[in-house]
């Protein structure tokens, strides 16, 4: 794909109703963004949803939002209830995908000042799916610490890691 960057500026829109003005419209109600500001988009065709997100354009040039990383990533467990989860200490944020087989659940990032506080989040996403973590595989997408570790096999069926840090 390209270069990512850690962003919580974006949203999901079925791919059925996705225009670039709904688009506009929804980024800007949902953060409060002021005008003006780009809309990049990416299509997750499986999914039959648009990604959209405001454009990063730096020096480099334009950075996709990290979560598609992230739902890139989730596609590579094999078990039916997957999740890829992703904590970043220095920005205070956590990035949330969940699948149950094909089906895109939760695309979502949330403001998390603590690992335990991304944990909550986490949780919350799956018991708001109305799922059972133990029947759940968690991929970790940056390095974690032994202590992270033993928390993710203490409650999920299985656990991996990836550390993603390094396409930031």
């Amino acid at each position: 794909m390209g270069k990512y960057t850690l962003s919580e500026y974006f949203t999901l829109i079925p791919k059925e109703v996705y225009s670039l003005e709904l688009a506009q419209r929804a980024l800007s109600e949902q953060f409060s963004l002021s005008a003006p500001f780009s809309v990049g988009c990416f299509h997750l065709e499986k999914e039959s949803a648009v990604v959209a997100y405001v454009q990063d354009g730096g020096a480099e040039g334009e950075c996709l939002p990290f979560v598609l990383k992230l739902l890139e990533e989730a596609a590579h467990i094999e078990a039916y209830n997957k999740v890829a989860f992703h904590y970043s200490p220095e920005r205070n944020l956590t990035h949330i995908v969940i699948y149950t087989g094909d089906d895109l659940k939760l695309v979502n990032s949330f403001k998390a000042d603590s690992f335990e506080s991304a944990l909550y989040f986490l949780f919350l996403s799956i018991k708001g799916l109305q799922m059972n973590p133990r029947q759940c595989e968690v991929m970790a997408c940056w390095q974690t610490s032994r202590e992270q570790e033993d928390v993710f096999t203490r409650f999920f069926s299985g656990f991996k890691r990836n550390d993603l840090n390094t396409l930031l």
